[in-house]
C-alpha cells in the first residue's frame, strides 16, 4: 500500500477531529456564525484542495473533471437516476422551505457557496479516492462515502440540524447521496456529473441563510 493510500485511509478520522476542533474554537472566539464560516474555510483550504492536489497532481485535478463517453456509468440510466435522486430530494423538500426565507443576496451567496463546496468536496471524497483506489470497491467507493457522511457532524456541532431525525438524519442522507455520486464517479472515472449534481443539491438548501440569522 502506498503512502498516499495510507493517508487517505487516515483522512476521515483526522479530518473530523481537526474540523470539529476548529468549528468549536472559532465559534467560541468569533461567535457561532463567523465560527461556522471559519470552520468551512479551514475544511476547504486545508483539506479539500491540498490533499487532492497532492494525491492527483496539478494535471490530475482537471483530468478528473473531464467529460467521458461513459459519463454516467453502465447502465447509463442507473447513473442518471442516482444523480437525479438528490436533486428531487433537495428541490422537493429543502428548497420550498428555504426560498421563503431568502432574498436575492442570500440566493447569490448560496450559489457561490454551493459551487465552492460541491466542487471541492467532490475533488476530495470522490476524485482522490477513485483514483488512488482504482478498482477497490470498498476503499474507493464505500469508505469515502462513510467519511463524507461522518464529517457532517463537525459543522452540526455549531448549528444542529432541525429537520426530523436531527444531526443523524443529515449524516445518513449525506452517506446515501455520497454513495450515489460515488457510484457514478467510480463507473465513469470522472467527477464532472457528480459535481454538478452535488452543487445543485447544495444550492437547494440556500446555505447562505445561516449567515443572516
Amino acid at each position: 500500500m502506498s503512502t498516499k493510500q495510507i493517508v487517505l485511509i487516515l483522512t476521515p478520522f483526522v479530518l473530523l477531529a481537526t474540523t470539529y476542533l476548529v468549528f468549536q474554537q472559532a465559534a467560541t472566539w468569533l461567535g457561532p456564525t463567523r465560527g461556522y464560516l471559519v470552520g468551512f474555510l479551514f475544511y476547504w483550504i486545508v483539506w479539500c484542495l491540498p490533499l487532492p492536489w497532492w494525491i492527483l497532481g496539478p494535471g490530475g485535478l482537471t483530468l478528473v473533471f473531464r467529460d467521458v463517453a461513459n459519463r454516467f456509468g453502465r447502465p447509463a440510466w442507473l447513473g442518471v437516476v442516482l444523480l437525479l435522486i438528490p436533486l428531487l430530494l433537495g428541490y422537493g423538500y429543502a428548497f420550498p422551505r428555504a426560498i421563503g426565507q431568502a432574498n436575492l443576496v442570500i440566493v447569490l451567496l448560496s450559489a457561490v457557496i454551493a459551487l465552492v463546496n460541491g466542487t471541492l468536496e467532490e475533488l476530495l471524497w470522490r476524485g482522490a479516492y477513485v483514483v488512488a483506489f482504482d478498482g477497490a470497491w470498498f476503499l474507493g467507493f464505500v469508505y469515502p462515502a462513510i467519511g463524507f457522511a461522518v464529517w457532517h457532524f463537525a459543522p452540526q456541532s455549531i448549528f444542529p440540524n432541525t429537520a426530523p431525525g436531527g444531526n443523524l438524519s443529515l449524516v445518513i442522507v449525506a452517506g446515501l447521496v455520497g454513495l450515489m455520486w460515488g457510484w457514478v464517479a467510480r463507473q465513469s472515472k470522472s467527477i464532472l456529473w457528480a459535481t454538478l449534481s452535488h452543487v445543485l443539491f447544495d444550492f437547494s438548501g440556500l446555505g447562505a441563510r445561516i449567515y443572516f440569522r
